[in-house]
């Protein structure tokens, strides 16, 4: 049985985000690929209309700039409350994008990579996370899928640091799985 879906922009979004959360946060949690940005907040709102389970959106902020990221979570935040009436939902960015959380420790990083970055390429990188990892690794899909399948447990709880992954795990703890640990006490 489904409790909750986590939307997200791609194959590759939903990759990460298997890799670097708790397994049991994902039992009964359903991932959708959106094919897009656009397509993920429209497949969002519609299963929070037709569906009444929790729901979490997951997309890129294509920007670090933090009026235009309140901005956009403002017009985000507007257009599904209308299509939750009462559901649970929580739209989250990955500032700039989710590629990001490979970023989440320098030294790490470096390691994965293999090879230590400037301070300027470490800023850039920073900015373009995505354009960063396209340049190693034949590709940024290449390196995402190398390193998730060799992630060994220090390296994932580093990675699950970083706080789109906090806020993931926040809100799966608190608006699905909750009740189970409730549950589960009780008896």
């Amino acid at each position: 049985m489904t409790k909750a879906y986590i939307v997200v922009e791609g194959p590759s979004d939903a990759q990460i985000l298997r890799a670097l959360l708790d397994e049991t946060l994902l039992e009964d949690v359903k991932f959708i690929n959106g094919e897009g940005k656009y397509g993920a907040e429209t497949m969002a709102r519609s299963l929070l209309l037709d569906r009444h389970i929790p729901v979490l959106l997951v997309i890129d902020a294509d920007t670090s700039n933090p009026d235009a990221i309140h901005s956009y979570q403002q017009d985000l935040d507007f257009l599904t409350r209308s299509a939750a009436v009462g559901t649970p939902y929580k739209i989250l960015q990955a500032i700039p994008t989710i590629e990001a959380v490979f970023l989440q420790d320098r030294l790490l990083f470096e390691q994965l990579i293999g090879r230590q970055f400037s301070d300027l390429e470490w800023q850039l990188g920073q900015k373009a996370p995505k354009e960063l990892l396209s340049q190693y690794s034949e590709g940024a899909k290449s390196f995402i899928q190398t390193t998730l399948s060799q992630l060994d447990d220090p390296t994932k709880h580093t990675l699950s640091q970083h706080p789109l992954i906090q806020d993931i795990t926040t809100f799966l703890t608190t608006q699905v799985h909750s009740s189970d640990r409730v549950a589960r006490t009780a008896s």
